[in-house]
């Protein structure tokens, strides 16, 4: 005799692994954790793009539409105007610059290239090199660059950018390179999840305290060559050694710390924000999973 099928067993198993799929899609695409994330990468990737397309702008409108020469020949500008590009906040400028379009650059070949391509190796590489970068050199001079600006502008405006200047220079080209730099960076170190671990502590703090005394070295030699400081705004804040000695101290080893110290400490608190809603969100997940799996037994019973 032919066993009889017992169809009421089938369609109980059916509906109860049915039900118990759905309550997984269910949990899983609407958790605070996935759309968190997914948001997040979003975020992430128009912030990158939009800063790319931002300093481009910039960049094509300093070469193309900005007089240099008109510029050069202002007062305030004339005695630097050939050692213009000594100035630290070109140096950071061209660091932005080179970091976010590099950065949407790469973003493209990793998500566009095969991974076989020969080519992947190097972008790997070089997607490590703007990560580990970040915290040790577009961050902290970024910080330092635009609060030495704004300290310098708010206590004596006519050694850095007099009203004059602005009808050569845009206020809105000024703010990008001395405001805006700080909050890309911080939007930044929110939004855009690394893939590799940045250097110590240490070797960032090595890597500014060496490039801030370099540099001052090089305003010093100026100073001693041409007769006067490349900034204006250093011989006021020079006037006495204890000045001098003081604002050495500041700008080649406390500034270089603290502004680093600032970056990872955010970074720290950033990650370790995220690690923690992804636990909760996780454990939400599953509690409510099990409590639909008791549903679904409790109803097919």
């Amino acid at each position: 005799m032919k066993k009889s099928i017992d169809l009421t067993g089938v369609y109980r198993g059916t509906m109860k692994s049915t039900l118990q799929i759905l309550s997984i899609l269910l949990v899983d695409s609407g958790s605070i954790n996935s759309l968190f994330w997914a948001h997040k990468r979003t975020l992430a990737n128009f912030f990158l793009v939009t800063c790319g397309v931002y300093y481009a702008f910039g960049a094509v409108y300093s070469l193309v539409f900005m007089n240099l020469d008109e510029i050069q020949e202002d007062p305030t500008v004339k005695d630097m105007a050939h050692e213009l590009f000594k100035c630290i906040s070109i140096w950071n400028y061209i660091v932005q610059i080179s970091f976010y379009i590099g950065y949407n650059i790469n973003s493209y070949q990793l998500t566009t290239y095969p991974p076989d391509h020969w080519w992947m190796k190097y972008a790997k590489g070089y997607r490590r090199f703007l990560e580990k970068s970040f915290l040790s050199v577009v961050f902290p001079l970024s910080l330092f660059v635009c609060n030495t600006f704004w300290y310098v502008y708010h206590t004596n405006r006519d050694m850095i950018y007099p009203k004059d200047l602005e009808e050569l220079v845009p206020a809105w080209y000024n703010h990008t390179m001395h405001t805006l730099p700080v909050l890309i960076v911080f939007l930044h170190l929110i939004l855009v999840e690394p893939e590799s671990s940045p250097p110590c502590i240490r070797t960032s703090i090595f890597i500014q305290t060496a490039f801030h005394a370099g540099y001052l070295s090089m305003l010093l030699f100026c100073r001693y060559m041409d007769g006067v400081w490349l900034y204006k705004f250093l011989g006021y804040y020079a006037e006495s050694w204890t000045r001098s000695i003081l604002a050495t101290l500041f700008m080649s080893i406390v500034s270089p710390n603290v502004y680093v110290w600032i970056g990872y400490k955010t970074y720290a608190d950033v990650r370790q924000r995220v690690s923690k809603i992804n636990m909760e969100t996780k454990a939400k997940a599953l509690d409510k999973l099990n409590n639909n799996n008791n549903d679904v037994d409790w109803k097919l019973k």
